[in-house]
């Protein structure tokens, strides 16, 4: 989820993360679902169901083209046809609420469009609110009957971009007692006590996942530990538990399902630690780990500066 809380939408490698099979059936099942919704209001233009698949349909392939391709043209053509297709469907029938999701996100989104660039969009006919996006998604959570759970997994993320972080704690513990196995709720619950600066507490749940992991409860075990060692170890640095820190980022650079980044920044997080405390020599062993990896270009500049001189 946090891929989905910052300025950016999606990750660097999401266009390398799609298997051309997946896609195609994802694309297919969303030209199926087109095909049969347009014939049932080719036969009744105010089929409620029939409207309401040919926006699912459209938003299914807004998300994909948004996140994952990160066509964000493409995505914004198929949101606008969702938003227009579930608008239509509450004038018909104004109590099915899982239509609000949709209108709720695009409103949203176009509504996090700042000044000038939003005057602009406009102009075209392109606009939204970023509070009446907010209040439909919460009148989807709370009404909706299909859609209630995707709701509020948005929700999660536009309370976390709102900092409204209570609300999404609040709603993370709602999510988590009736989806146990799902860690990614888990782990967003850890950063946001770090983004509340609450790092105690966002140790303790990074802890809690790990000995999850290792027992094998819940299916945890799905999730790298690796990755929660990373955590946990630059939740460490701003605890200033630097000895803490250092363990957590050994088990990264010692494990045997860590990326390449994932021991890179691990090495340059070490090598930084060491240079704040006066061990250089240590430090600069760090860095030539580091720049040893076929990594990230970024954490290999990082880690040459810091070589050439030492972090303060």
């Amino acid at each position: 989820m946090d891929s989905f809380s910052g300025s950016r939408i999606g990750t660097r490698q999401s266009k390398d993360v799609v298997d051309p099979e997946d896609e195609q059936k994802l694309r297919s099942l969303v030209a199926t679902v087109t095909q049969k919704a347009n014939a049932a209001i080719a036969k009744n233009p105010k089929d409620v169901r029939a409207l309401y698949a040919l926006g699912a349909a459209n938003a299914t392939l807004a998300s994909f083209e948004g996140l994952v391709r990160r066509s964000y043209v493409a995505a914004h053509s198929k949101a606008k046809q969702a938003r227009h297709y579930h608008q239509q469907v509450l004038k018909l029938d104004p109590s099915f609420h899982d239509a609000r999701l949709a209108i709720g996100v695009y409103d949203y989104g176009v509504g996090q469009i700042k000044g000038m660039y939003r005057l602009m969009l406009g102009i075209f006919g392109i606009r939204g609110n970023k509070e009446q996006g907010i209040r439909d998604l919460e009148f989807a959570a709370a009404k909706g009957n299909n859609a209630s759970t995707d709701a509020k997994l948005l929700l999660v993320v536009v309370y976390d971009r709102e900092k409204r972080y209570t609300d999404a704690l609040r709603l993370i513990d709602e999510l988590l007692a009736r989806y146990p196995r799902n860690f990614q709720l888990e782990m967003t619950r850890a950063s946001i006590y770090g983004k509340m600066k609450n790092w105690d507490e966002a140790v303790k749940v990074y802890e809690h996942i790990g000995s999850k992991i290792r027992s094998k409860q819940d299916g945890y075990e799905r999730l790298r530990q690796e990755i929660v060692y990373h955590e946990i170890g630059q939740a460490h640095v701003n605890r200033l538990k630097l000895n803490e820190a250092i363990e957590a980022f050994m088990r990264v650079v010692n494990g045997s399902n860590s990326t390449a980044d994932e021991k890179a920044d691990s090495h340059l997080w070490i090598g930084k630690i060491y240079d704040s405390t006066g061990q250089r020599a240590k430090a600069v062993e760090m860095y030539n780990a580091a720049l040893k990896l076929d990594c990230n270009e970024e954490i290999k500049s990082d880690a040459a500066k810091y070589k050439r001189t030492p972090f303060k």
